[in-house]
Formats: structure tokens, sequence, C-alpha cells
């Protein structure tokens, strides 16, 4: 019995600590999304935006930008931490207001993927490799999900790192629909760390909601 309380504590411990660790962000009061410890705020971006720590709450912040994204990446970057290179990952969170004249899928609604949507998808996934001098390498995946009540395009391809000279790249796309808004989660990392950072992209996008709901 005592073996089975000491059990159960540690795994209240774990969990409690797993909780802390994240931070609750959310952006001009548009969206929330949660992310860990492990991955902090861009620097190059930190010009743009207020970080407004919400009193008492130490792990919740609130982020104020004229700018519609915001980029994470494995922390220790900003701090030129020689160890963070190690490794390879980046969060950005682009958000898009949708025409009020022509809104797009709102709750409840199915996106479908037929042929026009996948060469639309699979072109414009091209030619942003071409610009960023990322060769693409193979488009891997589309579907249609949806995340919290939310309809969602997913699609996921395979490309080489910049230049063509860093290790081959995953990059996993969420264009999340609100009727009147949408949002664009982009997760890339690289292929031989897809372990590490699975889990974590999966509770970063189970975490994210809208503010408002259409």
């Amino acid at each position: 019995m005592e073996r089975k309380r000491l059990l159960t504590l540690l795994i209240a411990f774990c969990f409690l600590g797993l909780t802390q660790s994240q931070t609750l962000y959310s952006y001009n009061n548009i969206y929330s999304i949660k992310l860990p410890a492990s991955l902090e705020l861009q620097s190059s971006e930190l010009n743009s935006i207020r970080r407004i720590n919400i009193q008492g709450k130490s792990s919740q912040v609130k982020i104020s930008t004229p700018s519609n994204r915001i980029v994470f990446q494995q922390k220790g970057v900003n701090a030129d931490t020689k160890s963070a290179y190690s490794k390879y990952c980046r969060v950005i969170v682009e958000y898009y207001k949708e025409s009020k004249s022509e809104p797009v899928y709102g709750r409840n609604d199915q996106i479908v993927v037929d042929r026009n949507l996948l060469y639309a998808v699979h072109g414009s996934v091209q030619e942003a490799c071409n610009i960023n001098k990322t060769p693409l390498l193979k488009f891997l995946n589309i579907q249609p999900l949806i995340i919290n009540g939310f309809p969602v395009l997913f699609y996921s391809y395979r490309r080489k790192g910049w230049e063509g000279k860093q290790p081959p790249v995953i990059v996993n796309v969420f264009r999340i629909f609100n009727r009147y808004e949408s949002v664009t989660l982009t997760f890339s990392y690289r292929e031989a760390e897809r372990e590490s950072w699975k889990s974590i992209h999966n509770n970063i996008t189970k975490s994210f909601q809208f503010t408002n709901k259409y």
C-alpha cells in the first residue's frame, strides 16, 4: 500500500512539473497557445513585441504586437548558448483576417481536399522552398482535421536544410479556420530529431484556442 501511495505521489509531482513548465501565450487577445520551457520567443521579433506577464500568474504571458507573426525557437539561441545549436526547432504562428463578405470555414464545417486544393498547396510549398533556398524533397501528407472544434487543413513535407547544406527538415503545417479569421501553425524540426519534438508539437497544437468562436 505504501509503495502504491509513493508511486501515485511521484506521478502527481511529475504531472505538476510538466504543467508548470508550460507557458500560456495570449496574442493580441485573439488566440492563445501553450508552449513548453524548451522553446523561447525569437529575439529578432522582441523589438516589436510587448511581453506582459499577467500579475499573479507567472505561467501566463500576454503578447501585444502589430505583426501578424510570432516565432518560437529552441531555448538558448537568444543567449547564444552553444548547446542550443545542437538541435533545430521552429514554431511559427501567423494570424490572418478573412473577408467578412467571403468567410471561410467555421466551426462544424468540413474541409474537402480535392485535386485542385492538393495542387494549390503543393505549388505554394514548392515556391516557398525555392524562395527560402531549402529545396523540397518530398510532399508527405495532406488531410482535413478538427482541433478543439475548429476545422483544420493539415499538410506536411520534407525539405533540405538551409541552402541545401543542413540536415533534412520535416515541416508540419496546420491552417486553423474560425470563419472570419485563421491561423497557420508551422512546425519544423530536423528529421533526425522527430521523436524529440513530436509529442511537444502535438501538445502545442491541442492547446490552441481562438478567443472568439464563430
